[in-house]
């Protein structure tokens, strides 16, 4: 068994939760005997309900019955009561220390500082109606999938609401993306927040040789934690068929396609948290000054109930603090300062609405105006239809006054430094319809989206971006996978095939590769005794240059790498750089170095295996339910990743990289491919654990089957009633 069996196991056998509340099953059944749960023969879920709320409990149901754990411990988490299932560990890990209150960045401490749930509680009746009926639709399924298997199920299970659903939306911005920037204006607090990237890009149908409008999304995120990834389909007809990803325990696509269009996001920077300096009264170190005058520090408290490694409870008690920009995060007595942290839409709701709002979006304008309403707070967004392609930098920004510094703590002892409402969602930088025909983002600046983009890198604002900003800041800016995307979308007068979109898809090609075959080929001719090295870099000049899993020569480049930095460290850095080509292939020095890491690495691979020649896919692989051997690699950044933990025997077991891939083209009919890395499973003995990594292995996508007699045609299992498809038109 894996270690995500091991987990799985180790959670089920967990039965120490209050007692289990029993949903309404009148309203429950109601909405079952409205919907049909089609599972194709890849397990993904095509959901057909009369409603959209039968859709949604649906949704509710199927994701429960793929991912029930790791949905509740999703919604344990928000509600900052993860320490009851898993103990001490969730309560947090990095502690500052404030007098006997220990402050904890993550776990409960935090989701109760952010007050994630609470708020959600208080402001229930602020929520959408509408979005709350859906919120209170899927929550049902839920319950009612744990209603049916009670007896085989934890008993720390209990049941979700609608406040638990809404709070997940809002905690996976408050605490992933807001809290994280604001800390990194602390000095000297580590990052605690996974690093996400992803890929995206559009063709334009003049550039397409089918000459429709294509897409492709990759979002890459860890493959066995809280980002991991859970795709469907919903339908009601005449009124919503989406298909896309979600995260265990939200009803809404993070990423995906409805009728009328395509979208795909990627992580983007914008500069929406501040870090406030509180000057603290030194007679009373819970009063802060603003404005001349002492205020009161708020000062509550959060009481966790803590599960022991005898299966028995504990309780902690740890203060909370507030000052009028929000939740203390800091206290440093010595100087008589406390750093407090404000974000954008901290009291608010309707992060639901956003997400929901999207979904239904019948084309890029109505997408444009969904965004607009400035619910959603950050997020690079690709999106097409037949018509149009589209780029935004979509951020919630505040109006600040330009004399302060806002990539640093600011002081919070004067008015001057508050905030004066947001930018309108106007000001963010987006494109439509580039003359060149393409838009991409690999987690790079707006104005290199494409080429000449027309987009001024100090627009709208001098503290827009939570990072220093050029006004001649160029292609420069690009990073690796972003130069690969505009290296090839930039080929003049080319028309792209839906093959080469999924090719590129896929793509591992090496950019390094092309300074440093020259350094090596150079330097070759003075080592011939160096058979060993002279061998490797025989093969590696007639390398294509891609991290294949059948590629003995990305072994030998991957093991040049590692040596590499070991010996020069972060000089390494510059093959990585994009102004990489100012380094020479003449130079003599250069290309010495370039030989020594090549005969440490050929060296320290024959330790490690006993021979040289290995191929990269018995070194790279996935282990689930077997070993499949992957392409990519973590040491470059390709367009394709795939990467993990490596072992002291030398073999990378990963876990991590695009987390769901996407290819659309907006023709009529829509065509759509995806493939999670993984599965749709997480139980190890469903067919469906891993058979979409036998995919992965082999560079293939699946359909998405979207109609009516393609579901049927490939329909594995129905719950529910199967000729209800026969009756309905989407």
């Amino acid at each position: 068994m894996d270690a995500t069996g091991r987990i799985l196991v180790l959670l089920l056998a967990v039965s120490t939760a209050p007692a289990y509340s029993r949903p309404d099953t009148t309203a429950a059944n109601n909405l079952k005997d409205q919907v049909t749960i089609y599972r194709d023969r890849y397990g993904v879920p095509h959901i057909l309900g009369e409603t959209e709320q039968a859709t949604f409990f649906g949704y509710g149901y199927a994701q429960a019955q793929d991912h029930l754990v790791g949905m509740m411990l999703q919604y344990r988490d928000v509600q900052g009561r993860l320490s009851e299932v898993l103990g001490n560990r969730a309560l947090g890990r990095s502690a500052l220390t404030y007098h006997a209150g220990d402050y904890r960045w993550d776990g409960d401490y935090l989701q109760r500082l952010l007050r994630t749930w609470q708020t959600v509680e208080e402001r229930r009746k602020e929520i959408d109606p509408f979005i709350y009926s859906i919120l209170d639709a899927f929550s049902q399924g839920v319950n009612f999938y744990i209603a049916e298997h009670r007896r085989e199920i934890p008993d720390w299970i209990d049941r979700v609401t609608p406040e638990d659903i809404e709070a997940l939306e809002r905690g996976n911005y408050m605490r992933y993306y807001s809290v994280n920037d604001a800390l990194m204006k602390l000095a000297g607090v580590p990052e605690e927040a996974p690093q996400l990237g992803s890929n995206h890009w559009a063709v334009a149908a003049s550039r397409a040789a089918s000459g429709h409008n294509m897409l492709v999304g990759e979002v890459h995120m860890p493959w066995n934690n809280r980002f991991q990834l859970y795709e469907a389909q919903l339908i009601t007809p005449g009124k919503l068929n989406a298909g896309g990803i979600s995260w265990f325990g939200s009803p809404f696509f993070l990423c995906g396609f409805n009728s009328g269009l395509s979208w795909s996001v990627s992580y983007n920077k914008p500069n929406i948290a501040d870090v406030y300096q509180e000057a603290l009264n030194p007679g009373n170190s819970l009063q802060y000054l603003y404005d001349g005058k002492w205020r009161e520090v708020r000062k509550t408290s959060a009481t966790f109930r803590v599960r022991k490694t005898d299966g028995s409870f504990g309780s902690t008690t740890l203060p909370l603090y507030y000052t009028q920009h929000g939740p203390i995060v800091s206290f440093d007595p010595v100087h008589h300062r406390a750093f407090s942290i404000k974000l954008p839409n901290f009291e608010g709701v309707n992060y639901s609405k956003g997400l929901y709002d999207l979904m239904k979006a019948g084309n890029v304008a109505a997408f444009r105006a969904a965004l607009a309403e400035q619910l959603i707070p950050r997020w690079n967004y690709i999106c097409i239809d037949k018509k149009h392609i589209y780029y935004v930098h979509n951020a919630i920004v505040a109006r600040r006054d330009p004399g302060y510094n806002w990539l640093k703590p600011v002081p919070g002892w004067t008015s001057r430094t508050e905030w004066k409402g947001y930018l309108p969602f106007s000001a963010n930088p987006q494109i439509l319809d580039p003359p060149s025909g393409f838009l991409q983002n690999a987690n790079t600046a707006p104005w290199v989206s494409t080429r000449d983009s027309g987009i001024n890198p100090q627009q709208p604002t001098s503290y827009y971006y939570s990072y220093p900003v050029d006004s001649h800041s160029g292609e420069e800016s690009l990073n690796e996978r972003g130069e690969r995307l505009f290296g090839v979308l930039t080929r003049a007068g080319e028309r792209f095939s839906i093959g080469q979109m999924k090719s590129l898809a896929f793509d591992t090609y090496i950019l390094a590769a092309d300074l440093v075959l020259p350094l090596l080929q150079k330097a070759c001719s003075r080592h011939p005794d160096d058979r060993e090295a002279a061998k490797a870099a025989n093969t590696l000049l007639a390398w294509n240059r891609r991290a294949e899993k059948d590629s003995v020569g990305f072994t030998y480049f991957f093991y040049w790498a590692k040596a590499y930095q070991e010996l020069y460290g972060a000089a390494f850095g510059r093959f990585n750089a994009y102004n990489r080509d100012g380094m020479h292939a003449d130079s003599i020095v250069e290309q010495e170095r370039a030989w020594s890491a090549l005969h440490l690495g050929v060296s320290e691979l024959k330790q490690r295996f006993g021979r040289t020649e290995v191929p990269w896919g018995e070194i790279n692989r996935v282990i689930r339910g077997g070993s499949f051997a992957l392409h990519g690699t973590g040491i470059f950044d390709t367009l394709h990743p795939d990467f993990g933990p490596e072992r002291a025997d030398g073999h990378i077991d990963c876990d991590d990289g695009w987390g769901h891939m996407m290819v659309a083209v907006e023709s009529t009919p829509k065509q759509v491919w995806t493939l999670l890395p993984y599965g749709e499973s997480q139980d190890p003995q469903s067919a469906h654990y891993n058979d979409m990594a036998r995919l992965h292995s082999e560079r293939e996508l699946k359909p998405f089957w979207l109609t009516a007699k393609d579901i049927l045609q490939n329909t594995e299992s129905v719950w529910g009633d199967r000729t209800r498809i026969l009756h309905a038109n989407f």
